[in-house]
């Protein structure tokens, strides 16, 4: 059973005194983790330091950080938007993934709530607790998504509060994720994946430089390679490795998931707990400088783990005709919690 680390107290403290290119930025903080939220663009954690290591697990790019207000191209109406302004870091995804037409609401890719200003508040403030309550709305789709970010004093985790509402007076089809990269440094000497999953299936729709075969179910760590040996998927090479892309899907939790991410070498790792009844799949997407053309180029070095309602889908429809998207009545409410850590030595 994973359990949070508990370390002596230690004061926390907040402040949304804050902001980066017009964007509302807000830093929660005790003696352990260090979280930057970008209010200003859909309450994304482009921070989470683990401070006693002075490491940051999240993936920046070297484009950095856009605000899509001020920074865009001469063409606007695409569907791949996220990936224009994709820097790394955590990004909150609602309400789909692949871009479609549903219910005559044009949808973009990875939804619209990672690239919108979310509002915000500051709930608690006291040497022994911080919170931070973030809601937003989709422009085409009658949802309503909170959350409440939390530190504690003396805990290396950080507690997601989620509540989502179909404020449609009919039912919705949605797809809900959290796009949670990690990057260099951090995973300069590679890092090793423990989870609690039980499968591992690769995307079959995926350039040719791959590490993976397609379309292949096994018993996670197992996997077979493109040589058709076998490969154990819980290794991330480091980065000095031959380069490649993949995607694939890890899958058959038990109802309380969890994932810890370990640089061996430099005895650190991010470790995160979820509810499996809602996120069902973890996305397993590296990109170790294998895309040579748009929109990476060569120059993306990224291991994102992230929790998903669902595996994507090439023919959104297929999906929720197969009943495997969240389905939402009308007027129902979903609540969740993420725990998300730093940690030294073992997470256990």
């Amino acid at each position: 059973m994973l359990t949070n680390p508990v370390f002596p107290t230690g004061k926390c403290t907040i402040s949304d005194e804050w902001t980066y290119k017009d964007m509302p930025v807000v830093w929660l903080e005790n003696d352990f983790l260090r979280i930057g939220v970008l209010a200003g663009r859909g309450s994304d954690i482009f921070e989470f330091r683990y401070k006693p290591k002075d490491v940051d697990f999240m993936l920046r790019l070297a484009k950095g950080i856009l605000n899509p207000n001020q920074d865009f191209s001469q063409q606007r109406g695409t569907d791949n938007q996220f990936e224009d302004y994709y820097y790394g870091g955590w990004q909150e995804i609602l309400p789909n993934s692949p871009a479609f037409n549903y219910r005559g609401a044009a949808l973009g890719q990875h939804g619209e709530v990672s690239l919108t200003p979310w509002k915000y508040a500051i709930v608690e403030n006291t040497p022994e607790k911080v919170s931070l309550k973030l809601w937003s709305r989709p422009l085409r789709m009658p949802l309503l998504i909170e959350k409440t970010l939390t530190l504690e004093a003396g805990k290396a985790t950080l507690f997601i509060d989620e509540k989502l509402t179909n404020e449609a007076a009919t039912h919705l089809d949605i797809v809900w994720g959290h796009h949670i990269a990690f990057g260099l440094p951090f995973l300069t000497e590679g890092a090793k994946i423990t989870t609690n999953a039980s499968t591992f299936y690769a995307e079959p729709l995926m350039p040719p430089n791959r590490r993976f075969q397609p379309g292949i179910e096994t018993e996670y760590p197992k996997a077979l390679n493109i040589n058709g040996i076998e490969d154990d998927a819980s290794v991330v090479h480091p980065a000095s490795a031959p380069p490649y892309s993949e995607m694939a899907y890890l899958s058959g939790f038990d109802d309380r998931a969890f994932y810890a991410l370990k640089n061996e070498a430099k005895n650190v790792g991010f470790a995160i707990r979820w509810d499996a009844r809602i996120f069902k799949h973890l996305w397993y997407w590296l990109e170790r400088y294998g895309t040579k053309d748009a929109p990476w180029w060569g120059n993306a070095y990224a291991v994102a783990l992230e929790p998903w309602t669902n595996r994507w889908q090439p023919d959104p429809q297929k999906g929720i005709d197969a009943g495997e998207w969240l389905r939402l009545e009308a007027g129902q409410i979903v609540t969740t919690r993420l725990e998300a850590s730093g940690f030294e030595g073992d997470f256990i």
